[in-house]
C-alpha cells in the first residue's frame, strides 16, 4: 500500500479518520466493510427467540449480518460521533425496504387499515442518548426505510408513535414482564385517526426483544405491526450463517 502523503499525514493528525469496521486508515469506510451494505436483505425472524411470543409473527428484514465490522460501523455511527456513516447505512435501509416492499404488500393485501400510507414507526432511543449523539438516530432510519417502502410501490410514512418509557412496568406473570419495556405510546397516538398498518424500526436485532416490546406498545393503537426492518440480526443460536433468498418478497409469516 502506498505510503500517505505530507497533507494525508497531517490530516491525520489533526482530524483523523478510518474505517470503523476494519481500521483502515484514511477512508470514511473501506470497500469490503461497505459490500454487506449492498446485499439483498435477509428475513431474520428466526433468529429472534423473543418474536416468537407475537401474534401473528412479525417477519423481519435485515440488511447484514452482525459480524465484526458491520458491528463496528453501527457502533461508531451510534456511540463515535461518526455522522457520516449515516450515508451509507441510511440508504442501505432504504434498498432493504423498496426490496422488502413487494412481501410487504402482499400481506398488507388483507390487513386491516391496508388503504392507509404505512406507518414507519422507529424504537425510541433514550432521551439522553439522542442528545448526546444531537440527532435522533432512530427517526432518521424510520424516514429512510419509508422513502424505501414508497420506492417500491408501498406508501409510507414515518410516524414517531413511541416515546421511551419512565419506567419498567411490573405486569402479573411472564408475559407481563416480557411486556414491559423502553417504550410507550406516545401521548396523542391512541386516538389518532385509523386503523393503520405499521412497520417498525430498529437498527440490529438479537433476541427481538425490543421489537416485541414495540409491538407490544402499539396494542390498543390505530396502528397494527404487520412488519419490521432492522440494519443488521445476529444469526439464530447455531446458525453459522443464513442464506440470503434469491429473492426478498418471499412468502410472510
Amino acid at each position: 500500500m502506498e505510503a500517505p502523503g505530507p497533507v494525508a499525514r497531517v490530516a491525520r493528525l489533526v482530524v483523523p479518520v478510518a474505517c470503523p469496521g476494519c481500521g483502515l486508515l484514511d477512508v470514511r469506510w473501506c470497500e469490503s466493510c461497505e459490500a454487506p451494505w449492498w446485499e439483498e436483505p435477509l428475513r431474520c425472524e428466526t433468529g429472534a427467540p423473543r418474536l416468537d411470543r407475537l401474534d401473528p409473527p412479525l417477519p423481519v428484514w435485515s440488511v447484514a449480518e452482525l459480524d465484526g465490522p458491520v458491528h463496528g460501523l453501527i457502533a461508531a455511527w451510534k456511540d463515535a460521533g461518526r455522522r457520516d456513516l449515516g450515508a451509507l447505512l441510511g440508504p442501505a435501509l432504504a434498498r432493504a425496504a423498496r426490496a422488502a416492499a413487494p412481501a410487504l404488500g402482499e400481506a398488507l393485501g388483507g390487513a386491516v387499515g391496508a388503504s392507509s400510507p404505512v406507518a414507519v414507526v422507529p424504537c425510541p432511543a433514550r432521551a439522553a442518548h439522542t442528545r448526546r449523539r444531537g440527532a435522533d438516530l432512530p427517526l432518521l432510519l424510520a424516514r429512510a426505510a419509508a422513502a424505501g417502502l414508497a420506492a417500491g410501490g408501498v406508501p409510507a410514512s414515518a410516524v414517531a408513535a413511541l416515546v421511551p418509557a419512565r419506567g419498567a412496568s411490573r405486569g402479573a406473570g411472564d408475559r407481563g414482564r416480557w411486556r414491559a419495556g423502553p417504550a410507550r405510546l406516545r401521548p396523542g397516538t391512541r386516538s389518532a385517526a385509523g386503523p393503520r398498518p405499521a412497520v417498525l424500526v430498529d437498527d440490529v436485532v438479537t433476541t427481538g426483544a425490543t421489537l416485541a416490546r414495540a409491538a407490544g406498545a402499539l396494542e390498543g393503537s390505530p396502528m397494527v405491526p404487520v412488519g419490521a426492518l432492522v440494519l443488521a440480526s445476529a444469526p439464530a443460536p447455531g446458525e453459522v450463517l443464513r442464506v440470503r433468498p434469491a429473492s426478498a418478497s418471499g412468502a410472510l409469516g
